[in-house]
């Protein structure tokens, strides 16, 4: 793996899953796929279905950790997709490698990053948003405050914020002209055993594999000190 994660942040119970593919040729999903990401997720717009409590409740009291509050516009990526699937009534398609992102979080309930490597660059730090940091997360210039928030940045030149787990930057989201991307899954140790999220690694690696064509995926798990 080229890409490099350190630790920049106080004592608590955060897990990263961080994935690095290679040669990935960005485009439309395949109707197939599609259609496994509508078999897999059509629970959701049934109106018997609940949130699973645990995982709810486990992302917003990780995030709390840190100072910040998980809620409104500023819930977990995780908790939005599902609210856009069942305003929508259908999974929203924008491209191959965020489709496989955002299919993943709505499965497993983890917020995650997926990120143009080449643009973030491959020296990444997990720390907290500083009082007056944010960045522009969608074509509209709208900006999320990441003051206290656990974000993905960039370990050397900038500096900047480049993800999170509530929305990534704008000028670092997957593009057409995307070659390398790396994905951050978050989570904590008392959510998501080594086990479970090596699954989820080991099919995000597959469908990344499959589904944009990548040529060389690796991926690893971390855990910030306790």
């Amino acid at each position: 793996m080229n890409t490099t994660l350190i630790f920049s942040l106080p004592p608590g119970p955060l897990r990263i899953g961080l994935i690095e593919a290679d040669n990935v040729v960005i485009g439309p999903s395949s109707q197939e796929y599609l259609k496994d990401i509508f078999e897999e997720t059509k629970h959701i717009l049934s109106p018997q279905f609940i949130y699973p409590d645990h995982l709810q409740k486990g992302i917003r009291s990780l995030l709390k950790t840190y100072g910040f509050h998980p809620s409104g516009r500023n819930r977990p990526a995780s908790e939005f997709l599902v609210k856009d699937l069942q305003g929508r009534g259908s999974f929203n398609s924008i491209n191959n490698a965020v489709d496989i992102n955002n299919h993943l979080s709505l499965i497993s309930h983890l917020p995650i990053s997926i990120l143009d490597l080449e643009k973030t660059g491959d020296k990444l730090c997990i720390r907290i948003g500083m009082e007056k940091e944010a960045y522009v997360f969608n074509s509209e210039g709208h900006e999320l405050s990441l003051k206290n928030l656990v974000v993905a940045a960039r370990a050397e030149g900038s500096a900047a914020a480049v993800g999170s787990p509530v929305k990534d930057s704008h000028e670092t989201k997957i593009s057409s002209t995307t070659k390398k991307l790396v994905g951050v899954v978050y989570t904590a140790s008392s959510i998501t055993s080594e086990e479970m999220l090596t699954s989820l690694l080991e099919r995000f690696a597959d469908l990344l594999r499959t589904q944009a064509q990548a040529t060389r995926i690796d991926w690893k798990i971390l855990d910030a000190p306790k």
